[in-house]
């Protein structure tokens, strides 16, 4: 398969950019939450800090990996690796365990957002799945 088919066809959107876009709004999401549990630590309710803080670490696992897929010269090799980045954090939609789910489905969320068609990266049965939601 060539390079040029592992883009989208939704709308364009190269899983580089898909993979950039992750990356922009995960690092947003960990500084705003990071703001919250602040918050939550003065105003002497930390019951919800805990939950924040575990989000914080999906998120940052989810990312952390991320900008090794921009390292290879060749556009063809960044864009085949940020493909299986996207593959790899999508299978948690095919497993029941929820940690697993809740982070596949915030990367989904992202990749909504973004317009970049991924369904060609789940497996079969998930994407039947999918389109009785």
């Amino acid at each position: 398969m060539g390079w040029r088919l592992l883009r989208s066809r939704k709308v364009g959107v190269s899983a580089q950019d898909a993979v950039r876009q992750l990356m922009a709004l995960g690092f947003m999401e960990i500084r705003f939450t990071a703001h919250l549990v602040r918050q939550d630590w003065q105003s002497e309710e930390p019951g919800t800090s805990l939950s924040r803080i575990e989000r914080m670490r999906m998120i940052a696992d989810i990312c952390h990996n991320l900008p090794g897929d921009f390292g290879p010269r060749s556009d063809r090799e960044r864009e085949r690796r940020a493909v299986e980045s996207l593959r790899f954090h999508l299978r948690g939609l095919a497993y029941d365990d929820p940690a697993d789910r809740q982070a596949a489905e915030w990367v989904r969320a992202q990749l909504d957002a973004v317009g970049y068609g991924y369904l060609s990266l789940l497996p079969e049965r998930v994407r039947a799945q999918l389109a009785q939601q």
